[in-house]
C-alpha cells in the first residue's frame, strides 16, 4: 500500500454537458467532484449546468474537449475561428468553480497541424487566462503530436501551460507499448508542470477501469509527490467510477466510503 498523502487528493468525475442532469446529479450524491465538459456551441448552458452545484459545495472544474476546433490547424481562418471559441470557454467559466481548464491540440486525427501556430495560440490562451485568473492546461492524446511527453513539455513550457496528464493515453500510446518508454516515464517527463490527472486503466474503442493496483499502483506513488491534487475518473460506467475510486483510495490510505 502507498504511503498516505499529506493532502488527500480531490477524485472527479468526467460529466460532459450532454449528461445533464442525471449524471451530475448522481455524481455530486456520490461525494464525487466535477470535470465539466461544455458544449462548445452552447457556453450559456454553463452556468445553468455548474451554479446548482458550485452553491451546494461540489468543486467544479473544466474540460475544454472541443473536437473540430483545432487551434493549431494548418489553415490559418479555421484556427483563429477555433481560438475565438476556446476565449468563450474562458469567458464563460470566468468566476465560476475551480478557475483550470484542461485543452487539446490533435483532436481529430486528420486535421494538419502546425507546431509553432500551435504554441502561439496557446501561448495566447495562457495570457488571456492568466488575465481572468485561470489556469490553462495541454493534455496528452493517444495520438498525435502530445502523445510525445517531450513535445507536450517544450510546448507547456514554451507556451506558459501546466499540463493534464491523461494517464490512460500514456499507458496506451505506441511509444509506451512497444516498450520505448513506460507510463512512468511518461510521468516523470511532465512531473514538474504537472496539474490534474485523468485516471483509468487504458483506452481502446473506450475507456478501461484498472482491475487491479498493479499498473496505477506506482504511477500513483509519484503523483503522490508532486503537486497534483484533482484527479479524474474519466469513466462512463457509473459502477466503474466507484470501483475505481475505492481502489485509488484504499491504496493511498484515504477510504472513508464502503467498499461499491
Amino acid at each position: 500500500m502507498s504511503k498516505q498523502p499529506a493532502r488527500p487528493p480531490t477524485i472527479a468525475l468526467s460529466a460532459k454537458w450532454h449528461t445533464y442532469p442525471d449524471r451530475f446529479h448522481w455524481a455530486a450524491e456520490h461525494g464525487f467532484a466535477l470535470e465539466y465538459t461544455p458544449n462548445p456551441e452552447a457556453f450559456d448552458l454553463l452556468p445553468q449546468h455548474t451554479d446548482p452545484f458550485l452553491e451546494a459545495g461540489v468543486p467544479v472544474r473544466y474540460h475544454g474537449f472541443f473536437p473540430g476546433y483545432e487551434m493549431g490547424h494548418q489553415d490559418a481562418a479555421t484556427a483563429e475561428h477555433a481560438m475565438r471559441v476556446h476565449m468563450a470557454a474562458l469567458e464563460a467559466m470566468h468566476g465560476r468553480g475551480e478557475q483550470v481548464i484542461t485543452f487539446h491540440v490533435g483532436l481529430r486525427r486528420k486535421a494538419p497541424i502546425v507546431s509553432d501556430r500551435a504554441v502561439e495560440n496557446l501561448s495566447k490562451l495562457v495570457e488571456y487566462g492568466r488575465g481572468l485568473g485561470i489556469t490553462i492546461c495541454l493534455e496528452n492524446l493517444l495520438r498525435g503530436p502530445t502523445r510525445h511527453p517531450e513535445n507536450m513539455v517544450a510546448w507547456a513550457r514554451e507556451s506558459g501551460a501546466m499540463i493534464t496528464l491523461d494517464i490512460g493515453h500514456a499507458i496506451s500510446c505506441q511509444r509506451v507499448q512497444s516498450g520505448e518508454l513506460t507510463a512512468l516515464d511518461f510521468v516523470e517527463m511532465v512531473a514538474d508542470r504537472l496539474f490534474e490527472v485523468h485516471l483509468y486503466e487504458r483506452e481502446t474503442d473506450r475507456h478501461h477501469p484498472p482491475q487491479d493496483m498493479t499498473l496505477l499502483g506506482p504511477i500513483v506513488d509519484r503523483l503522490l509527490t508532486t503537486r497534483c491534487t484533482w484527479w479524474t475518473i474519466e469513466l462512463d460506467d457509473e459502477a466503474e467510477a466507484l470501483a475505481t475510486r475505492y481502489l485509488l483510495l484504499n491504496y493511498v490510505g484515504q477510504v472513508s466510503i464502503p467498499a461499491p
